[in-house]
């Protein structure tokens, strides 16, 4: 990728940017892959018991979410296998992970696959990245909204 990631360069950006915040809002850890100023991608995590939900975003046209199980040797940066991925545009791809299941609801995907390329951020820009933690209280809010919006 030779352009720093550019999701100010979409036509809804507000719609987008409101996603962003609500990932956030929902208690993901942030990486800026490439450093805080401008960042090649952004990674972020949300940690159930035994599943982690992610997304990366490269553009805002190349952004992937996914679902993983979370194996010893499970890297954020290069996952091997996923149990739910769906690639697309930011707007799609962040509405799909924040309104997927948790984990341990019986819709919930299960069945492993090996995970997407567009998963994997380029090790060039791991060099320099910048973690934001959720704030203190965001950690589980994921789990309550979920479980309050009738997935039980």
């Amino acid at each position: 990728m030779s352009q720093p990631c550019e999701i100010s360069r979409s036509a809804d950006l507000s719609e987008i940017d409101g996603l962003l915040r609500a990932v956030v809002a929902d208690g993901f850890t942030v990486y800026l892959c490439g450093g805080a100023e401008r960042p090649e991608a952004i990674v972020a995590t949300y940690a159930w018991e035994s599943h982690v939900d992610y997304v990366v975003i490269k553009d805002a046209h190349d952004v992937t979410a996914a679902r993983s199980r979370q194996h010893r040797d499970w890297d954020v940066f290069a996952a091997a296998t996923v149990v739910w991925s769906y690639q697309g545009h930011a707007r799609w791809a962040l509405r799909a992970i924040l309104d997927l299941p948790p984990p341990e609801h019986p819709d919930a995907p299960d069945d492993e696959y090996r995970a997407p390329e567009s998963l994997r951020v380029d090790p060039a820009h791991l060099r320099k990245v910048s973690v934001r933690s959720p704030r203190p209280g965001l950690v589980a809010r994921r789990a309550m909204r979920l479980r309050l919006s009738g997935w039980r």
